[in-house]
């Protein structure tokens, strides 16, 4: 090696031969980093179901990342419950932010490409993203809010209502302000009352209209009052006295995964209503919404 060479190659690290690529290296490396993320997913699945101030954890983090799925939710809920706002390093560094040292990134899953499995079904593979939280950052941009007022709300929750809305003076039998009737298909409303509550109840019971019963009366309340509570938190509705203090016999008794279906459930209805939603507010708004890609 002459003179030239040797600087070049001190110069580049390379005072080693390189080893060559290892495909299926590769592959093994890439699937242990999601079988951690599976892994972790699962381990949260198991705290939430059977400790309550975990579990709304989970639904503070799933309520302001809408977009974001149940497995990532669960992630974040685990590494950082008090994340923001989320971006990969080099979208922070896009923006003008940096990571702060030390910061260790969340690891989540973000849909790849689709492929055809052995048994001729399509399947989708998924890739793992470090995401940083806005805290993790120098960044000192403040979060986006919804600045509608609660009226305003209200209005965007009833839009395209599914079943029809009855406005009465009392609902009978019941002390709550608003009620879904399932026999006539009818939403029952009481008349006065402050508008966040409102808003609170008739969340609760569109969500009863949108999810299906599991044949459990206090699991089909659980996930109703659950999923009311996530569209609250997103729309910034007090949520302080949504009673949720205790977790179900049946969804203590749940496997992972199936608290993730059940998580999944109410995250779909909690979507189709804001999916409404936010079709009103962009059509009063003059800046169309934020296009946001689910992950």
């Amino acid at each position: 090696m002459n003179d030239f060479e040797q600087i070049l190659a001190n110069a580049n690290g390379n005072t080693q031969e390189k080893k060559p690529f290892d495909k299926n290296t590769w592959k093994e490396k890439k699937q242990q980093e999601r079988q951690e993320v599976y892994d972790l997913m699962d381990k949260m699945a198991d705290e939430i179901k059977t400790d309550v101030d975990k579990y709304k954890e989970y639904l503070n983090v799933q309520g302001r990342f809408d977009k974001y799925s149940v497995g990532n939710a669960l992630v974040i809920t685990a590494s950082n419950p008090n994340a923001t706002q989320l971006k990969e390093f080099d979208d922070w560094k896009e923006s003008g932010a940096f990571i702060k040292k030390g910061e260790n990134g969340i690891k989540i899953l973000e849909p790849g490409d689709s492929y055809t499995r052995a048994d001729g079904s399509s399947g989708t593979s998924y890739n793992v993203k470090k995401m940083f939280d806005i805290s993790q950052t120098t960044s000192n941009q403040k979060p986006r809010t919804i600045s509608y007022d609660d009226k305003v709300k209200l209005t965007a929750l009833l839009k395209d209502c599914p079943v029809d809305v009855k406005i009465v003076e009392t609902i009978p039998n019941s002390d709550n302000i608003a009620e879904w009737n399932k026999e006539d298909n009818a939403l029952y409303v009481k008349q006065g009352g402050e508008t966040p509550e409102i808003f609170k109840q008739i969340a609760r019971e569109l969500t009863r209209v949108g999810l299906e019963e599991t044949g459990n009366k206090e699991l089909d309340n659980f996930k109703c009052i659950s999923s009311s509570y996530m569209l609250c938190k997103k729309y910034g509705i007090d949520v302080s006295n949504i009673n949720i203090n205790s977790i179900p016999e049946a969804f203590k008794n749940m496997s992972a995964s199936e608290v993730r279906n059940e998580l999944t459930s109410m995250r779909s209805v909690m979507q189709d209503i804001n999916t409404r939603m936010s079709a009103y507010f962009e059509s009063i708004s003059k800046t169309p919404k934020n296009k946001e890609h689910e992950r």
